[in-house]
C-alpha cells in the first residue's frame, strides 16, 4: 500500500510535508520551483540521526498553488505554522537552499528564539530573479528533453552533466524530480515575487546564531559573491566553498555536503 504524505492546512494553504527520524529537529526548506524531492540526497543520511522535517513550499509540488504574488512573510508563516502544528517546541536546526535560504534568513530574523543553528546553501541576501520567468516561458515551447537538459545546464556543472549522461538511473531520478508535479510559469512568477522583494543586507548582523554558509564555484544562479556577502555580514558564521560543483551541489557532491552539515550540526547540538 502506498503511504500518502501528510498535509497541513494553514488558512487556505495546504502544505505537503514529511517527517522522519527521532531526536533534534532539522528543518529543510527548498528553493525556487523545487519540490521536497530536492532533498532526496540528504534524507537517507539525516533521518537515522535527527528528526527531519521537509515540505513543498506554497506554489510547488502537492502544496497549494494560489495564483497571486507571494511574500517572504507568507513563506515564513507557512513554516512556523507547520512547526506549531507538529508541536515542535525545541529549537530547530534550520537549513535553507537557494530561495529556501532566503526564507530561512527571514524566519530566523523574525523568530530567533525558535532556532538553534542556521545553514544557508547557495543563497543570497538580495537578488533579482525576474529573468527566470522569461526563460521558463521560452522553454515551455520546447520538447521535454530540451527542457530537461536546458535546466541541467544551469543547475549542474559540466562534469556532473557528463555523469548524468552515463548513469541512466541517475538521469531518470533527476528527470522525475523535475517532471512529476511540474512547476508552472505562474508558480515561478509567484515565488519570484517574494525573492525580488527579499533584502536582508542591512539586518544580517542581527543573526547571532551559529551559521554555516556553503556555496559552489560553478554556481551560475547565485555565484560565490552572494555567499561571501552573507559570511561578511553574519557575525558568527563559517564559510565552506565546494570546488567544481554547480548550484545544486547538495546533489552533485551529496556525501561531502552531508558530512559537512553533520559536523556543523553536531558542534551545535
Amino acid at each position: 500500500m502506498i503511504k500518502l504524505s501528510p498535509f497541513f492546512k494553514n488558512d487556505e494553504i495546504e502544505i505537503k510535508f514529511e517527517i522522519a527520524g527521532e531526536g533534534k529537529p532539522l528543518v529543510l526548506i527548498q528553493g525556487l520551483a523545487e519540490k521536497m524531492s530536492g532533498w532526496n540526497f540528504q534524507i537517507p543520511f539525516f533521518k537515522p540521526r535527527m528528526k527531519v522535517i521537509w515540505f513543498d513550499n506554497r506554489g510547488v509540488g502537492k502544496s497549494s498553488r494560489p495564483n497571486y504574488p507571494y511574500t517572504m512573510e507568507m513563506f515564513v508563516n507557512d513554516t512556523k505554522s507547520l512547526l506549531d502544528h507538529l508541536e515542535i517546541t525545541e529549537k530547530i536546526h534550520l537549513c535553507g537552499f537557494s530561495m529556501g535560504g532566503m526564507i530561512a534568513q527571514n524566519f530566523i530574523l523574525k523568530y530567533p528564539e525558535r532556532v538553534k543553528s542556521l545553514i544557508l546553501l547557495a543563497t543570497s541576501a538580495k537578488t533579482d530573479s525576474s529573468y527566470i520567468v522569461e526563460n521558463v516561458t521560452r522553454l515551455e515551447k520546447e520538447s521535454e528533453d530540451k527542457r530537461v537538459w536546458s535546466n541541467f545546464a544551469v543547475y549542474f556543472s559540466k562534469n556532473f552533466r557528463d555523469k548524468i549522461r552515463q548513469d541512466k538511473n541517475l538521469l531518470e531520478l533527476l528527470k522525475s524530480n523535475m517532471l512529476i508535479d511540474p512547476t508552472r510559469v505562474q508558480d515561478y512568477a509567484n515565488q519570484i515575487a517574494a525573492i525580488n522583494k527579499h533584502n536582508a543586507t542591512e539586518v544580517l548582523h542581527k543573526i547571532k546564531h551559529p551559521t554555516l554558509i556553503m556555496c559552489a564555484t560553478e554556481d551560475l544562479l547565485l555565484p560565490l559573491p552572494h555567499s561571501k556577502i552573507l559570511h561578511e555580514k553574519i557575525p558568527n558564521s563559517i564559510f565552506e566553498r565546494i570546488e567544481g560543483a554547480g548550484h545544486y551541489f547538495n546533489i552533485e557532491v551529496a556525501d561531502t555536503v552531508n558530512k559537512i552539515l553533520w559536523e556543523f550540526i553536531k558542534n551545535h547540538f
